[in-house]
């Protein structure tokens, strides 16, 4: 046996290190994605990697271990739990049938988070800026009156509905995962091809077929609003107002419009809609998730199991959905 180097002493020695900062809460799990270990804090995620995964050759001592943040909410954050803690739950080798690759699954998930995480922080920005404008008082002086207005407020909008959009594309990579392409693209392509391959493919599943629409209707819109921002037309465009004063000295917040052909949306407050879209890619997620490992399962013996509600004294993490086992009679959490 040969006698080991310096490095490798140093390498396989006992090491302890702080993950992130106190601010980001309590460590609170950990979850191995495509080969990487992240850290769940309650209001962060990090990447931690060991110097064999940097160095695997072992050619240099000095190279450190190291973290890096890659998510700034974590499993305290809803948005965590309805994407990544919920595919963590559902995507299992244990649970889906082999031909789903659920690693790579997990990895679309991260992506899709990042995405759905940077988009709601735009939006609380937003929004805490226009609550603090909403409670100045305004008084005029000399028959003037100094209007709020936001800065960048076209700019951030479009990295809003840019990032939005990205995370659509990420949902419907995940479908890629358990439909194959070709067959999606034979049957309309993008989301309408899905719809129709959930409608073929499960015929007995109508809520699923449901959901299918629901979710292509929320895809197609995001889209016609991404091209409108990034390909703007007459008849293609959002118009944003930015703050501005009503001959009822009502003063009104920004708002957006939307002007296209077949996906227009009168003027509404910016942070309303915002907050609409926002709140709709984890929930969609959410439910995606569920009806996607429902369809996909391997068998248990002869047990009875489904993809269900979780009863709230069973949950983990704030996940919802998760695997249920009948057992005399009744619906238990499985694992």
């Amino acid at each position: 046996m040969s006698e080991k180097r310096p490095i490798d002493r140093i390498r396989e020695s006992a090491a302890s290190m702080t993950i992130g900062h106190e601010s980001d809460g309590p460590i609170t799990g950990m979850a191995t994605i495509g080969e990487r270990l992240y850290i769940l804090k309650e209001r962060a995620i990090y990447l931690m990697q060991m110097a064999d995964d940097i160095d695997p050759q072992r050619t240099r001592a000095d190279i450190p271990n190291t973290q890096q943040l890659v998510v700034s909410a974590g499993t305290s954050s809803e948005v965590v739990q309805k994407i990544l803690l919920t595919g963590r739950e559902l995507f299992r080798a244990d649970r889906l049938i082999d031909q789903v690759d659920w690693n790579a699954v997990l990895e679309i998930i991260l992506e899709v988070l990042k995405e759905a995480v940077a988009a709601a922080q735009i939006k609380d920005t937003l929004l805490a800026e226009t609550q603090t404008t909403r409670e100045l008082a305004l008084s005029p002086k000399d028959r003037s009156l100094h209007l709020p207005s936001v800065i960048d407020l076209e700019g951030r909008t479009k990295a809003f509905i840019q990032r939005t959009e990205h995370a659509v594309q990420g949902l419907f990579r995940v479908c890629k995962q358990f439909y194959s392409e070709e067959a999606l693209k034979r049957r309309g392509g993008w989301l309408d091809g899905f719809v129709t391959t959930v409608k073929e493919t499960h015929p007995e599943a109508g809520a699923f077929a449901s959901f299918a629409e629901q979710f292509a209707g929320f895809g197609k819109f995001v889209r016609a609003v991404r091209n409108c921002v990034e390909h703007p037309k007459p008849q293609q465009r959002i118009i944003l107002a930015d703050f501005r004063l009503l001959p009822s000295r009502e003063l009104i917040e920004p708002t957006i419009e939307v002007i296209h052909p077949s996906m227009a949306e009168p003027a509404i407050p910016l942070t309303e809609f915002m907050q609409q879209v926002s709140d709709a890619i984890p929930a969609l997620a959410e439910t995606l998730w569920a009806y996607l490992a429902s369809s996909h399962m391997k068998p248990l013996g002869n047990f009875p199991i489904a993809v269900g509600e979780v009863p709230e004294d069973q949950r983990r993490d704030g996940v919802r959905y998760g695997y249920m086992i009948a057992i005399g009679g009744e619906w238990s959490r499985l694992g």
